[in-house]
């Protein structure tokens, strides 16, 4: 997509390499122990990359047709929109102390995305002050969030590693899988009535949840 685009919601109802020669090959040195696996987003999921029964090279063909179109392929939309009912179906089922969370509202939406930012704006409203938006792709995937003109001030959602339940993925048959999400989140303090713009950035279809509690 080589523009930007708007949604806009009333409320916030929003390799191995091998060397030969003549004498036997070095032993290839031990991974650290406590290493981590690099990950192309901010705040990536418990799987950093494909799993070996993906077809690396289909899905990387997926998300840059839809990063091109703007839309998202209709299996893959239908997979991310699964995994978001299910993401709601969890944090409304979470827990505080015993007590039920006091969720003001829930959106939730599936967008092609490329390098141009996408917008979503919202605007509070309800009792609710804490804000919480999350993201999930199979590939690369950022955040911004705007409080009016500003950048808002944010940490990573104390939600993100609770509401899939484990490891993100989705089932693609015609690329493999399950297919592991990488994701990136924010949690913001606000007040009502004040406009909210979440600008997302990544490659392909990404799906993105964003809730209030009070």
């Amino acid at each position: 997509m080589r523009c930007s685009s708007t949604v806009v919601v009333s409320g916030l109802a929003l390799a191995l390499a091998a060397g030969c020669g003549s004498s036997p090959p070095a032993a290839a040195p031990a991974a650290a122990p406590n290493e981590a696996p690099a990950s192309a987003s901010p705040d990536a999921g418990a799987g950093a990359g494909p799993a070996s029964s993906v077809d690396v090279a289909a899905l990387e063909k997926l998300t840059a047709e839809e990063a091109k179109s703007g839309s998202c392929d209709p299996e893959h939309q239908a997979a991310l929109e699964k995994l978001l009912d299910d993401v709601e179906a969890t944090v409304r089922a979470k827990t505080e102390d015993g007590k039920p969370l006091k969720i003001e509202s829930f959106t939730k939406r599936v967008l092609a995305l490329s390098e141009a930012a996408r917008g979503i704006q919202l605007t509070l409203s309800g009792k609710g002050t804490q804000v919480h938006v999350i993201a999930f792709s199979p590939k690369e995937v950022s955040l911004d969030v705007l409080a009016g003109n500003a950048a808002a001030t944010t940490m990573r959602s104390s939600y993100k590693a609770e509401v899939t339940n484990g490891p993100a993925t989705i089932a693609l048959p015609k690329i493999g899988g399950p297919v592991p999400l990488e994701g990136d989140s924010r949690e913001i303090e606000m007040k009502p009535g004040t406009p909210l713009e979440v600008r997302m950035r990544g490659q392909g279809c990404a799906g993105v949840v964003v809730f209030s509690k009070s």
